[in-house]
């Protein structure tokens, strides 16, 4: 008996497991904000099960690696700036830095707001990777650059309204302190740990609208 229960346990120890693409893929999607380890099994397991999905993802992949970050304001871009610095119909004199060009994108669609955009993609404080904050910092000082050298009238903060978010928005008011932009932020409407990306249109406008110097 124990002969045979020992070679059952051998045997179950060798058994087959999940191709190596797959485990890379689930551990690399857990990581992803919104998942854990179970979500991404389910995520793979969809994924598989519906090969024409699939299919339009790879497609809409291959135009999503052809995105480039702006070369003025790191916005999504197919070419060497994007649409909004082409656009000679944008208020060349406001900049509104943004956290994410996501978040820029919901900014243009409910605030009403016709100048141009700076992407900021992080924030100067959380991250463990010292060299993602030191890139954002590195941004800030390009922005610093383009406020000197293209007269910029106002820098509207639009960050998050997290503990980061704050730290950023005052960062950057900081930095900018010996030039003459006028520096302003998002206010009404919003409140201590709010995420502008959960944001309804119109709380989105009338912040925007009713902004405050800081």
């Amino acid at each position: 008996m124990v002969y045979f229960q020992n070679k059952s346990n051998q045997s179950s120890s060798h058994m087959p497991v999940l191709p190596k693409p797959i485990v890379e893929l689930q551990k690399l999607i857990a990581k992803m904000p919104g998942f854990s380890e179970k979500g991404a099994e389910r995520f793979l397991e969809w994924w598989w099960q519906h090969p024409n999905e699939v299919n339009e993802l790879y497609k809409n992949w291959s135009e999503f690696v052809r995105i480039k970050p702006c070369k003025k304001c790191f916005f999504f871009s197919l070419e060497g700036l994007c649409d909004f610095c082409k656009d000679p119909t944008r208020t060349v004199g406001k900049i509104c830095v943004a956290s994410s060009s996501f978040t820029a994108s919901l900014i243009e669609k409910g605030a009403s707001y016709r100048g141009l955009y700076f992407i900021l993609d992080g924030e100067v404080v959380g991250s463990r990777n010292y060299k993602s904050i030191e890139k954002v910092k590195e941004k800030i000082l390009f922005l610093k650059n383009r406020i000197v050298g293209e007269k910029i009238a106002e820098i509207i903060i639009a960050t998050d309204f997290t503990t980061k978010g704050e730290a950023t928005a005052l960062y950057i008011e900081d930095f900018l302190k010996d030039t003459p932009v006028e520096v302003s932020r998002l206010a009404r409407g919003f409140h201590p740990g709010d995420t502008l990306g959960y944001s309804d249109p119109i709380t989105l406008r009338k912040a925007f609208e009713k902004r405050e110097t800081m």
